[in-house]
């Protein structure tokens, strides 16, 4: 009986043994840009399908032979359709319209010009070129890395965190649980104006100058769970 009254008595302190203690860690990284975006596409129109056809089949096949592993630019398929005009509800055939879009992040400016002065060379008279402004960006491939080296960083930080509680409660601290936020880039990302041509581009015209090149930060967030115990 007097065994069962202690075992009773020590229960409360017992479950006040434990200390769960939630923290939100956070790290981050700077990254500088590694890629130029560019969206590039061609326009034309013309009385015979089969001609505009030829023309954005050259500007493809250039492409492909600057490309040819395909790690520079994306898309490439084009669109035809017919062109009337109405007047008194009456239809009038005018042509056909056709346009190429293409999706590109050039290594350095000097690709980006090289492709260009290609595809130049090589354009119908009567197709027109619209480009957005160029924009630095970090890859895809760059923002992975970054991401799982600020995952080591943070287990890192919740390790030394869990050592620092353990001193201050003169407990046994461990992490429990890690879960990740996402990494988050310091500013928003902004949509990039589509720039058109007032003319058919030149062979000769002056080649396009890189953009500003800016680092740009990008923060990781994790909630943390430590247990404490009594040793």
């Amino acid at each position: 009986m007097k065994k069962w009254i202690l075992m009773v008595s020590l229960f409360p302190l017992l479950a006040w043994a434990d200390m769960s203690i939630s923290t939100t860690e956070r790290v981050s990284q700077v990254l500088t840009p590694d890629i130029l975006r560019a969206q590039i596409g061609f326009e034309e129109q013309g009385k015979s399908a089969d001609g505009i056809k030829e023309h954005l089949n050259a500007l493809v096949a250039s492409i492909k032979q600057f490309d040819s592993k395909g790690e520079v630019c994306h898309g490439g398929g084009y669109y035809l359709s017919p062109r009337y005009s109405y007047k008194d509800q009456k239809q009038t055939f005018l042509g056909y319209s056709g346009s190429l879009s293409l999706g590109c992040e050039f290594t350095s400016i000097d690709q980006h010009n090289t492709l260009l002065a290609q595809l130049n060379a090589i354009k119908a008279p009567s197709v027109q070129v619209n480009q957005s402004a160029l924009s630095w960006d970090v890859s895809v491939k760059a923002r992975e890395k970054a991401r799982l080296l600020m995952r080591t960083s943070l287990l890192k930080t919740a390790t030394e965190q869990a050592l620092f509680f353990s001193k201050e409660t003169k407990m046994r601290c461990n992490v429990s649980s890690v879960s990740f936020d996402g990494t988050q880039p310091s500013e928003p990302v902004m949509m990039k104006s589509m720039l058109r041509a007032s003319a058919p581009l030149k062979e000769e015209s002056t080649s396009t100058e890189a953009p500003i090149l800016r680092d740009e930060t990008l923060f990781l967030d994790a909630n943390v769970q430590y247990t404490c115990v009594n040793e």
